[in-house]
């Protein structure tokens, strides 16, 4: 088992470069299943565990894979024909759910298991004309031909966003999206596509408009840097009152962490070579703003913790909050969401993560606790993350990824 070891109240500072985003890998792997001709060529593939799975994934569908990981570039040969029809063997819902709609538009039947998708996505799919039936413990999902719709996602959650978009790539007519999520993700997963030769419109804004086309064709396409990575170590550096230069990425995709960081108090500062973000000894309380990715709200908390005041945050998982309760985290749950009550002085114990958000939520709360940490199932922060633990080394912190028994 691999444990977190770390000893906090180390301050952070120099550059950290963030890798290529996870989750536009996922969802550019999904993409490469609508084509039917030619070869992409992704370059900035981070090197996770998750790109790795579904890449595993598109194997199985019969698609052709080269990761060159030296060089973060993955090749992806598309077929003519696809037959495969289960994804009940994908442990990803996730990647169940991005590879659905391009599969769905290829195939016209899918076998899922009841989890992989949620009811909103199902019900998109349903005005897309498609047949789900159910028994117990699978759904089957099938059409003869997508056909574009009027759809509306009340969550407004990216995954949906994304999946929806690619169902819709291949379907006949007009489909418009509203209340659409506006997330970077969905802005650069509409970019690859159109270069396929899609017609999708809109992505960033709240309706999305997606002409349906007879064919797309592969392409080359380099991944953004990761936001959500860029975002963890602008909350390191913060948590730590350091002074960090963030590498690789680009102002716009992390534009709800700056708001967020200048409105608690911190200094950021956007530069030639990347974003540095300067610590504050005096953290001042803040809810989440408005552009601050929703993903990334139980990490916030940890900085929400040691402002001079109570700021409220969402829900986030009863495991992971008893976690931070065992650091002595002052946390109210209240309505729907949480008060956090600071300033905090947490303290470092042993904890155990039970996801890839508990373990970096988990590890940053470690950073700024008095003492050691030790976070159990460190495994968790590969799944998404390259190599996060030897970049905040870099930064100056005291820890380890450690094999213990």
């Amino acid at each position: 088992m691999k444990k977190i070891l770390i000893q906090g109240g180390q301050r952070l500072q120099g550059n950290a470069a963030v890798a290529g985003s996870t989750e536009l890998a996922l969802s550019m792997q999904a993409a490469a299943l609508l084509a039917s001709t030619g070869e992409f060529k992704l370059t900035n593939v981070a090197d996770t565990a998750m790109v790795d799975s579904m890449s595993e994934c598109l194997q199985k569908i019969g698609l052709g894979i080269d990761a060159v990981k030296p060089m973060h570039q993955l090749n992806v040969q598309a077929q003519a024909e696809l037959t495969f029809d289960d994804l009940t063997t994908i442990d990803s819902s996730t990647s169940a759910a991005l590879m659905v709609g391009p599969l769905l538009a290829r195939t016209g039947s899918i076998k899922l298991n009841k989890d992989q998708l949620s009811d909103e996505l199902i019900d998109g799919l349903s005005r897309l004309g498609a047949t789900v039936s159910s028994d117990d413990q699978t759904l089957k999902v099938s059409v003869d031909q997508l056909t574009g719709s009027h759809l509306m996602i009340h969550s407004a959650d990216c995954l949906i966003t994304q999946s929806l978009i690619l169902a819709a790539v291949l379907a006949n007519g007009i489909t418009v999206i509203e209340n659409a999520a506006c997330d970077f993700e969905v802005i650069a997963l509409a970019n690859l596509l159109n270069k396929m030769g899609a017609r999708v419109h809109g992505a960033g804004t709240k309706t999305i408009r997606i002409q349906g086309v007879t064919f797309v064709h592969s392409c080359d396409f380099e991944i953004s840097g990761d936001h959500l990575e860029a975002t963890a170590l602008m909350l390191a550096a913060a948590i730590t009152n350091g002074d960090v230069i963030v590498e690789n990425i680009h102002a716009q995709a992390v534009q709800g962490a700056i708001d967020q960081l200048e409105r608690m108090g911190c200094t950021v500062i956007v530069q030639q070579n990347g974003i540095r973000v300067l610590g504050t000894a005096v953290l001042l309380p803040s809810d989440p703003v408005a552009l601050f990715p929703k993903t990334m709200r139980p990490e916030l908390a940890v900085l929400q913790l040691l402002a001079n005041g109570n700021s409220v945050n969402a829900k986030i998982d009863p495991k992971l909050l008893d976690q931070l309760q065992k650091m002595q985290a002052d946390v109210q749950v209240q309505n729907d969401g949480l008060v956090l009550k600071g300033p905090c002085r947490l303290t470092g114990t042993s904890v155990k993560a039970t996801d890839a958000v508990s373990a970096l939520t988990l590890t940053l709360a470690g950073l700024a606790a008095r003492g050691m940490t030790i976070v159990e199932n460190g495994a968790y922060l590969g799944i998404e993350y390259e190599d996060l633990p030897s970049k905040l080394q870099g930064l100056g912190a005291s820890l380890q990824l450690k094999d213990i028994d």
